[in-house]
């Protein structure tokens, strides 16, 4: 079962995109037939990458064996050699990553990047508000599809709005809504300099 949620965001997301210039995204998370369907309108290269089902990334703790949390990231990514992502939906992946995590996935993302890359993600209002138990598809440029998880991801790290700020280094926060159920839409711009 699904629900219908609009998007004050969605909209000046994709006021950009040109119908005929083939357009390149990331999204973060499962590929729902949806979000599949929404893109097959576009020229464009989808890449799923399901980073919910890697949960918990954390940084090996002391001597601790095995392949480094950086890289990790980047198996699960599995970005293509050379694409630059115009779009990249980072949902709400960012709130069960710890700060040395997102900092790892910037890392790995960056050189995928361009300076008109845009992206959009969830952020708790403050770090009190509670995980959400939905994931998220694209119903069409003003709408998500909102469905019920199973269960809540493991290793809930809320990062509000301020926080994320200072996570996001190929970022910045362009646009943001509060949503009523204490949660926050950002929308985001690349930030590349430096």
């Amino acid at each position: 079962m699904s629900d219908l949620q609009p998007s004050r965001l969605l909209p000046a997301l994709f006021e950009h995109v040109d119908d005929e210039w083939p357009l390149t995204v990331l999204h973060i998370g499962p590929a729902l037939p949806e979000t599949v369907q929404f893109f097959s309108a576009f020229r464009c290269k989808l890449h799923f990458a399901d980073l919910y089902d890697e949960l918990p990334l954390r940084r090996n703790e002391g001597g601790e064996e095995g392949p480094s949390l950086e890289a990790r990231i980047e198996e699960a990514l599995c970005l293509p050699g050379g694409a630059l992502f115009d779009l990249c939906f980072f949902w709400d992946v960012l709130n069960f990553l710890h700060r040395d995590a997102i900092i790892a996935l910037m890392n790995n993302l960056r050189p995928h990047l361009h300076p008109d890359s845009r992206a959009h993600c969830f952020a708790p209002h403050n770090a009190k508000t509670p995980a959400s138990p939905t994931f998220y598809g694209i119903a069409d440029a003003g709408n998500f599809r909102v469905r019920q998880r199973s269960a809540i991801p493991p290793d809930y790290q809320p990062h509000p709005q301020g926080e994320l700020n200072s996570l996001l280094s190929c970022f910045r926060v362009d646009r943001s809504v509060l949503l009523p159920d204490r949660r926050t839409e950002l929308l985001l711009q690349a930030k590349l300099g430096g």
